[in-house]
């Protein structure tokens, strides 16, 4: 996990850490669940939303209420744009067993795109309601288990014979008297509308086939859906600007409505703000010994930049997220090899895009600080620590990140928001194939 240095001290402190003394940030790596931790009214609530994997699905919604006096808990999904007849009433969460603050409830997903999961408690201290964010889009594909797939073709194959069995009795034997016998000629003909049957059916299952093959490998396609980028670095006057650009076709064509129809494309929304930025930008060295939180600029409408910070020369792993207007998310990742910096001062622009005063960056080595340290000391004295609750991090399994922040006499520090998350924390797993962009309240 890398984390972020920053002109101001405090800042610093709240753009890498969340936690002093008792507060603490949770993430959880690579999960495709929601985590939320805030108020229903009077009511402090936990709730974590298990993402159903597939759409439509049920998504596992579980509630924890602190305190006492709580007498129902109810849930209800709200897609975006939803009209207000079209919301379906509440389900009312059920006490897990055991657990008097826990509640448990599931709800349906119906479509991709975005939903607020909204949770009622009501009490003796009166309602409350908290708004869960939420994006529904499907994360795994489902096999066929053996036993139903053996069913469905026994199914298929009886009413397949059913069906020629029905063909040639009628054309046999539909217009003969009672107790008259089919002549060969008859026979034949039966048999051959049995045969044109047999070829009508054999034309209609390999034409679903094809389609169904179609449609897997569009959906598998949209499972680990990528759009491809390319980042770059030109050196403007003394600043070097990184430019991050989508080099996708699904994008670049994203408004041709004749390319759309001719590659079974839908029209993709337009990019909304993140924490105010269209774009959060992680900028992390091969040796992990430097890093940066940027947040570049549009240059275009497939393009973005940003002027560098004093980062050290050297090959960077490029991540860039972006949400869509249906809540739907990317990362655009590329590779790009950062030249040494100018001697002119980053504040001096020469063309290229004005930094962000919220841009972040880390460098190892500064304030006697290594990358393999659990604490690090900040520009003001000040002292992040890293808590680790367990010995190891083990794959699939959730896994709480907890940080401390102290002043230089050793006392809580004072934090304050930084684009309005106590922290953010970036996590990257050694080969850069793992990148996760988390906050203490819930991803």
């Amino acid at each position: 996990m890398e984390v972020s240095g920053r002109r101001s001290a405090r800042r610093i402190a709240s753009s890498i850490a969340v936690a002093a003394f008792a507060v603490l940030a949770s993430g959880h790596v690579g999960s495709p669940d929601t985590w939320f931790e805030g108020d229903a009214g009077p009511y402090p609530v936990r709730i974590v939303v298990r993402s159903p994997g597939v759409v439509p699905g049920l998504s596992d919604v579980t509630i924890r209420v602190m305190g006492e006096g709580v007498r129902r808990v109810t849930a209800v999904p709200v897609q975006a744009g939803a009209e207000k007849d079209a919301v379906p009433p509440p389900d009312v969460a059920t006490p897990v067993p055991g657990d008097p603050e826990l509640y448990s409830v599931q709800l349906w997903l119906m479509a991709v795109g975005a939903y607020s999961i909204n949770v009622r408690v009501e009490g003796t201290r009166g309602a409350g309601m908290a708004s869960v964010p939420v994006t529904a889009i499907a994360t795994r594909r489902l096999e066929m288990q053996r036993p139903l797939g053996i069913t469905l073709i026994g199914i298929g194959l009886f009413l397949i014979v059913g069906l020629l069995t029905l063909v040639g009795a009628g054309v046999r034997e539909s217009v003969l008297p009672p107790g008259e016998a089919p002549d060969p000629k008859r026979t034949n003909r039966a048999r051959g509308a049995m045969a044109g049957t047999g070829i009508f059916v054999a034309v209609l299952l390999f034409g679903g086939w094809t389609w169904w093959q179609s449609e897997d490998a569009g959906f598998s396609r949209l499972l680990n859906w990528t759009f491809a980028s390319q980042a770059t670095v030109t050196q403007i006057g003394a600043d070097r600007v990184l430019n991050l650009a989508i080099t996708d076709s699904v994008w670049l064509m994203r408004n041709d409505e004749a390319w759309l129809r001719r590659n079974r494309r839908s029209t993709l929304s337009p990019l909304i703000p993140d924490h105010g930025k269209l774009m959060h930008m992680f900028v992390v060295r091969e040796d992990k010994q430097a890093f940066a939180h940027l947040h570049p600029v549009p240059h275009d409408s497939s393009a973005f930049m940003v002027t560098l910070p004093p980062l050290p020369a050297g090959n960077y792993r490029v991540y860039g997220d972006i949400v869509r207007e249906n809540g739907i998310t990317h990362t655009l990742v590329s590779d790009v090899d950062i030249p040494p910096p100018g001697v002119a001062s980053m504040t001096e622009q020469s063309g290229g895009a004005a930094p962000d005063p919220d841009d972040a960056w880390w460098v190892s080595g500064a304030l006697g600080n290594r990358f393999d340290q659990s604490a690090i000391r900040l520009s003001d004295g000040s002292t992040m620590s890293w808590v680790h609750s367990k010995d190891q991090l083990i794959a699939n399994e959730e896994a709480d990140l907890q940080f401390t922040v102290r002043a230089p006499d050793g006392n809580a520090a004072s934090l304050e928001p930084y684009m309005g998350m106590m922290s953010h924390a970036m996590i990257a797993r050694a080969d850069d194939s793992v990148f996760v962009h988390l906050h203490p309240t819930g991803s």
